[in-house]
């Protein structure tokens, strides 16, 4: 399957915190035949297996849950649905957007937007929070409340659509990006036929804590552990520290909490390999599934590779598709190094 057309099927699947099921389907059915066999665990991340028999192993993690909103109430005069984050929503582009509440079954909404017309002058620039707006979802509160309840997620509703040839844009490239690399290096090494034992761990809960990247490296023998997510684009308005370039491929990460000797192996297959890379220094944590990896279960040897995007957590998160695969190529260099 094309990068272009898995990234369109995964942005599609309404994974949200905690509901990540759906995810699952689609990363299994593109991995049919190629991973040795799958696991499922507690908490719901997908671990996919590939030359299984091997002694010495990685666990590379791509989270699967998606930012959006959770229920808090509901309206009884206007059937407003109240809402609050789940995950990094960013507010400032939260209102008239719209978006698709998962209760009983999938309901569409909108999250309301007061006319500039009413809006007062010291709040025309300010983001309004969340749990200040609601999803008017066209229902009265006789029914709305049969359909949703409390503790049910919304997700944006955004199309996932092509740029150009290699750039595409919408919203959740933030992981499924990353998802789409781990798939890519899986099927990479299995066409090999040899290498280290590879486990692609496809985690849950990223965006509110980590819990699924703990757990899952908590509960593998392997002691190198990658996390694979996305990073900021260089684009008008950012600071000039921001310097990685759509299409200039995969970022490979230093910061105190990560192996130096392994992101420095990253760097020098990538020369020997003709991979684009380019270099993102963090002087604290990564804000990643890597933070969780590096103390799990005694330590893991970690290390982080990020894919640039463009107005992350956004419903037009925007990503150059030749990243997402030079990443997946430096990952599979890794598994097949000796």
């Amino acid at each position: 399957m094309k990068t272009t057309e898995l990234l369109r099927r995964l942005t599609a699947a309404p994974s949200a915190p905690g509901t990540e099921s759906p995810a699952v389907d689609v990363i299994r059915e593109a991995l049919e035949g190629v991973a040795d066999r799958f696991e499922t665990d507690t908490l719901g991340n997908l671990k996919a297996v590939v030359n299984e028999d091997a002694a010495d192993g990685v666990i590379l993690l791509a989270h699967m849950d998606k930012i959006g909103c959770i229920v808090t109430g509901i309206d009884e005069e206007t059937g407003f649905l109240r809402i609050d984050k789940c995950g990094g929503f960013d507010a400032r582009v939260a209102p008239a957007l719209r978006v698709t509440v998962l209760g009983q079954r999938p309901l569409p909404g909108v999250i309301i937007s007061t006319p500039p017309h009413l809006a007062s002058p010291d709040s025309a620039d300010k983001a309004t929070p969340l749990d200040k707006l609601g999803v008017d979802c066209g229902l009265p509160f006789d029914e709305i409340r049969t359909l949703v309840f409390p503790g049910d997620r919304i997700l944006t509703d955004a199309p996932f659509f092509e740029l150009n040839e290699n750039r595409v844009c919408g919203p959740y490239l933030d992981d499924c990006a990353g998802v789409a690399a781990l798939i890519r290096c899986a099927g990479l090494v299995k066409a090999a036929g040899r290498g280290r034992r590879l486990e692609c761990v496809f985690t849950t809960r990223e965006e509110v804590g980590g819990q699924g990247s703990a757990a899952a490296c908590f509960s593998t023998a392997a002691n190198t552990a990658v996390a694979v997510d996305v990073s900021f684009a260089k684009a008008p308005g950012l600071p000039e520290t921001v310097d990685a370039a759509l299409g200039g491929g995969v970022m490979i990460g230093y910061a105190p909490v990560l192996h130096k000797a392994l992101s420095d192996k990253f760097k020098a297959l990538a020369k020997e390999r003709n991979i684009p890379y380019t270099v993102e220094i963090m002087g604290r944590s990564t804000g990643t599934d890597a933070d969780e990896a590096l103390t799990a279960a005694g330590g893991k040897v970690t290390g982080l590779l990020s894919i640039p995007i463009r107005n992350m957590h956004t419903p037009v998160e925007i990503a150059d598709v030749r990243d997402i695969e030079a990443t997946g190529d430096l990952l599979a260099a890794l598994i097949l190094s000796d």
